[in-house]
C-alpha cells in the first residue's frame, strides 16, 4: 500500500470530535473523588462504631 492510498488523518472529522469529546477524563475525576469520599465516610463509620 503506497502513501497515496492511505487517507489523511482529518482533525476536523465530526466523528473524531465526538470520540474526543466523549473520551474526556473529568467524569472519571468526579467518580474518583466521590469514591474516595465514600470510603472515608465508611472508615469514619467503622471507627466511630467501635468507640
Amino acid at each position: 500500500m503506497s502513501q497515496d492510498e492511505i487517507p489523511p488523518h482529518d482533525q476536523d472529522d465530526p466523528r473524531e470530535r465526538e470520540l474526543r469529546r466523549r473520551s474526556g477524563t473529568p467524569p472519571l475525576g468526579i467518580w474518583l473523588i466521590l469514591g474516595l469520599l465514600m470510603m472515608l465516610a465508611f472508615g469514619a463509620y467503622v471507627v466511630f462504631s467501635m468507640l
